[in-house]
């Protein structure tokens, strides 16, 4: 069953974020907050393959855009859940090396028919940084700084960009389809372009010749740094609801974002 994309109004990824940035934006703004307690647990985050360079425009003749497309559509509207290792790595203009992370990720298919949407949780252990998105809100939590971020799933660029892995997504409809060179073997590179955006310029999938599951992804935002994630250790399984829900414990400060861009 298909999925309905959220339109791309406003901003997986705040941006440079695609799980990281919005955090360290929110560092100025303060307001204190009492909220019931709860604990993120953190998992383990083994070693990990290089970021996948950008790839570049180039056309294959065996397989369509739309064929791809469709495979990656048919094979995610299958599955009940998405649990994995990454490796992300931020690369900014300016800046000569990127921010490279690693961690764990936990999605859920929602219910289109239902109107329940996906679930996500992205956690970096070793930074002790936190993502929980119950299908309605997308909390990050830095435990270190006692900080945490409060944005609707409408408005993050992490739902966005990963929505095709629960169950939510319809490529063709939201996306223009290019295949282009791809970095990795064995791969096909599919090259999405929003028919309507200001959050993200372009999201390229790399996806398995034989499966059409995704095995990595490159986010490029409006004015040009891109997120590199590359997936590994993959199980294909659906993970209990307790895993998403989360509330900042007590005395931790909260800053709520809406606006375009984040």
């Amino acid at each position: 069953m298909r999925g309905k994309w959220v339109k791309f109004a406003s901003a997986l990824l705040c941006a440079s974020l695609l799980l990281g940035a919005l955090s360290a934006e929110a560092k100025g703004k303060k307001s204190k907050a009492k909220d019931k307690p709860a604990a993120a647990q953190p998992a383990p985050a083994p070693a990990a393959p290089a970021p996948v360079p950008a790839p570049a425009a180039a056309p294959t003749a065996a397989t369509t855009a739309q064929q791809v497309a469709d495979g990656i559509q048919k094979f995610y509207d299958t599955q009940p859940g998405f649990q994995a290792a990454f490796t992300q790595v931020v690369t900014k203009k300016g800046l000569a090396t990127g921010l490279k992370r690693e961690g764990m990720a936990w999605l859920k298919r929602g219910d289109p028919a239902k109107q329940q949407q996906g679930k996500m949780r992205w956690d970096y252990p070793t930074e002790e940084i936190f993502y929980f998105c119950n299908g309605e809100t997308l909390w990050s939590y830095e435990r270190r700084e006692r900080l945490a971020v409060k944005v609707p799933v409408k408005n993050s660029q992490v739902y966005q960009a990963t929505q095709y892995l629960v169950g939510q997504g319809n490529l063709s409809k939201d996306f223009q389809l290019e295949l282009v060179t791809s970095p990795m073997a064995d791969t096909f590179a599919l090259r999405l372009t929003p028919k309507t955006s200001t959050v993200m310029r372009s999201l390229t999938l790399m996806v398995d010749k034989a499966t059409f599951a995704v095995k990595a992804s490159q986010l490029v935002d409006p004015i040009g740094d891109a997120t590199d994630l590359v997936w590994r250790d993959i199980k294909y399984i659906g993970a209990d609801d307790k895993v998403f829900e989360w509330q900042p414990p007590a005395g931790v400060t909260i800053k709520e974002l809406g606006r375009t861009g984040q």
